[in-house]
């Protein structure tokens, strides 16, 4: 598992101690988030053209660490496809990655095939489900959420988090639609919601059963193709569209 040192830091607007990891494999992606050291500012960097063969649950747990696709000019409507965590056709029963810490996630595709009934079962990335609070301070930007007619039925879903963005992805129900781009239940709060494409999606957002007042969500500009902007789901809660 290579790091970088020296002057190509620099670029990555990195503190002086925090560790560069570059992971080519799903394994090198759990021995990186092994070695990152808790509020350290660590940074794993995922290659273009890798293909993450994902046969469990990446779990990330550390706070602070930052997982990034390398920047190659690409929109991010067209960059998760070249930098994807896939599941093997054998893993079906759960996401790609779950996030139990504040971290950031950029440029990344999530390609799940979980069959489960439960609200996250069917998500590619699941922020929260602990019932914990956790994450505070997550942040999903320019990420990839295709579908490909797997049997997954969501994009990202959110339990129990606070204070997480998800910015300038793009979800598309790929061969079949998704139930939601992003689905959010539990006791959250100041969850933002902005500049994301939603394609072949039967809802953008759709709420589950909410504790504590939430969902607290502010969804703000975003663009949705063929399917309806918010299913409540019947469940009441604050939000607000701009």
């Amino acid at each position: 598992m290579p790091t970088i040192e020296g002057a190509l830091r620099t670029g990555l607007l990195v503190s002086t101690t925090a560790q560069i990891f570059i992971a080519t494999t799903y394994q090198e992606i759990l021995d990186a988030l092994t070695a990152s050291v808790a509020n350290n500012g660590d940074v794993i960097l995922l290659p273009r053209g890798s293909t993450y063969d994902i046969t469990a649950t990446i779990v990330v747990n550390k706070s602070g660490v930052r997982i990034l696709a390398t920047e190659d000019g690409l929109s991010p409507l067209a960059h998760g496809e070249f930098v994807a965590l896939v599941a093997n056709a054998s893993f079906t029963d759960g996401p790609v990655m779950t996030v139990n810490g504040p971290c950031e996630l950029n440029g990344i595709g999530f390609a799940s095939r979980d069959t489960g009934a439960t609200f996250f079962s069917g998500a590619a990335l699941l922020l929260g489900g602990a019932a914990d609070a956790n994450p505070f301070g997550a942040w999903v930007r320019k990420c990839r959420f295709p579908k490909f007619n797997f049997s997954n039925r969501i994009g990202v879903a959110v339990e129990g988090s606070s204070n997480c963005l998800i910015e300038e992805c793009d979800f598309e129900g790929v061969g079949a639609d998704f139930d939601a781009g992003v689905y959010v239940q539990g006791a959250t709060q100041n969850i933002v919601i902005r500049r994301n494409h939603f394609r072949q999606c039967t809802a953008a957002v759709k709420f589950g059963a909410f504790a504590g007042g939430g969902p607290e969500c502010i969804i703000d500009h975003n663009y949705v193709y063929a399917g309806k902007m918010v299913n409540t789901g019947g469940f009441t809660g604050t939000a607000l569209f701009c």
